[in-house]
């Protein structure tokens, strides 16, 4: 089966991929995991840098390690926005929702980096780890609720994949919003936002 939709075009009139949002989740899960490896490098090199206070070495491996690990989280951010967006060209509110809690997730985490490299005291870098390392769990657990099982549906060709809002009394902590991947017949029945048309 071939995921496939109706050409569309964004506002400047470029291509957009008919395939989204399993496109973008496969890139972002990619990502999540490399900003999770980002951020264990970065309480490496934090806690070094306390610990050395004098030795620019460290201060650099600390400052380079903040630096790739907010470029990760830049390029999370723009695809949230580029969904958002398309979602919003589409008239699918949830799916606007959906992708700009995504959008605010990162930006935490980003604040979160630059209060890190700020810290100038132990105690003040371990808070500002502490609370960046929350940040981060907060974004992942975000990202698993809006793809989570979109890997796994199976629809018949013709039908659409849609994510189905999970009810507000069904999400778990940390969950702003969240969906169940379903497959429906005809686009007007999935009251979410629709996913890659089956063909």
């Amino acid at each position: 089966m071939a995921l496939t939709a109706a050409p569309e075009r964004a506002a400047h009139g470029s291509r957009i991929r008919t395939d989204e949002p399993f496109h973008s989740f496969h890139i972002m899960d990619n990502k999540m995991t490399l900003l999770q490896h980002q951020l264990d490098a970065l309480k490496s090199a934090s806690a070094m840098a306390e610990t050395s206070s004098r030795n620019t070495a460290t201060r650099r491996r600390r400052q380079s390690a903040a630096i790739s690990m907010n470029s990760t989280a830049a390029e999370i951010r723009r695809t949230a926005a580029r969904l958002a967006r398309l979602y919003q060209a589409r008239h699918q509110p949830f799916g606007v929702k959906t992708f700009r809690v995504l959008d605010m997730r990162t930006r935490d985490v980003q604040r979160g980096i630059n209060a890190v490299t700020k810290a100038r005291t132990r105690n003040a870098t371990n808070r500002a780890v502490k609370k960046l390392d929350q940040s981060v769990v907060s974004l992942v657990v975000q990202f698993q609720a809006a793809s989570g099982g979109y890997g796994a549906t199976r629809c018949t060709p013709g039908a659409w994949t849609c994510c189905d809002p999970k009810r507000s009394k069904d999400l778990h902590e940390s969950e702003q919003v969240a969906c169940i991947w379903k497959c429906v017949q005809t686009p007007k029945t999935c009251t979410g936002f629709l996913g890659p048309h089956i063909q």
